[in-house]
């Protein structure tokens, strides 16, 4: 049998590889496809004229009421954060000693800050988006949770050899330019939740104290709250979160962009300009295409050398 000649099970093994790797490239070429186009094809949005809607935005990033949230690692004051710790394991596989990292614990912030450019500003909401930034710090240590915080700079292989745990975490800080495509609306706090609904955390309070709330409903001293005094009680909770409602209705509403509604729309979030993002995906997409065209190139030779 000649080298290059295949049994029967190694040809549908190939095969079946190089049609999952095709789907895969494909995927891969579709998904940076849409991205670039998107990105490419979205115009910019002025925040004090932005239109409801999906829709992009440029602006520089903020922190809300100028208090920066600090990563869990490093303690550098940041918008946002992704913190990944990972520890070193050995192992022997084929004889020989290998070593790999493994993930034991991963955190996103999802919390908000705000964009302007320098006219308006909107509020950005993090959860479940496309993050990118240029701010990486790696370093390592013997301590599953790191004892040394504020680090500047990334440490070299040296250190990896000689520690049991990686620590890393990419970070936007304030200040760093920002671009968003996502979905944009007005926010209000009164439209997220209707007078029932606040009456019903009202009570629940309540009930958090059950002293307090004898003291003031137990109208007969019994002990208990009976049907009457809780109706008693209902219709105070009705009358303060009316009254709450109102005080939320007379605060302003809030822009804030978002993840999309559609699932089929990306949400992205970078401190990369609108042309590097379009390079980026661009790119990306023609490496998928052309991996995809040399898969199928060479699936399509072994089906007619083999099949």
């Amino acid at each position: 049998m000649a080298p290059t000649e295949l049994l029967p099970e190694e040809y549908h093994f190939a095969l079946g590889v190089l049609l999952t790797a095709a789907l895969l490239s494909m995927y891969y070429f579709a998904r940076n496809w849409k991205r670039f186009r998107l990105i490419e094809d979205t115009p910019t949005a002025k925040l004090r004229s932005a239109h409801q809607g999906y829709i992009e935005l440029v602006g520089k990033g903020l922190s809300i009421n100028d208090q920066p949230i600090f990563a869990p690692l490093s303690n550098h004051p940041c918008l946002w954060y992704q913190s990944q710790i990972e520890e070193q394991e050995t192992y022997i596989e084929k004889g020989r000693t290998q070593t790999r990292w493994n993930v034991v614990y991963k955190t996103i912030s999802d919390q908000r800050f705000k964009l302007t450019d320098g006219v308006a500003t909107c509020l950005v909401d993090p959860k479940d988006a496309e993050v990118t930034g240029h701010e990486k710090l790696i370093w390592y240590g013997n301590t599953e949770w790191p004892a040394r915080t504020q680090v500047f700079e990334s440490q070299s292989i040296i250190h990896a050899m000689a520690n049991q745990y990686r620590y890393t975490e990419s970070l936007i800080l304030p200040g760093q330019p920002v671009y968003v495509l996502g979905q944009y609306r007005t926010w209000s706090e009164a439209t997220q939740q209707t007078v029932r609904d606040v009456m019903i955390q009202l009570i629940n309070s309540w009930k958090q104290n059950q002293q307090q709330l004898r003291e003031r409903f137990d109208i007969n001293k019994d002990g208990n709250i009976d049907q009457e005094e809780w109706e008693v009680a209902r219709q105070q909770a009705r009358l303060e979160a009316q009254q709450l409602h109102d005080q939320l209705a007379l605060q302003p509403d809030e822009n804030i962009i978002a993840r999309p509604d559609r699932s089929d729309r990306p949400f992205i979030i970078s401190v990369y300009s609108q042309t590097v993002l379009v390079r980026k995906y661009r790119r990306h997409a023609a490496i998928a295409g052309i991996v995809w065209i040399v898969i199928v190139g060479y699936a399509i030779w072994l089906a007619h050398t083999y099949g």
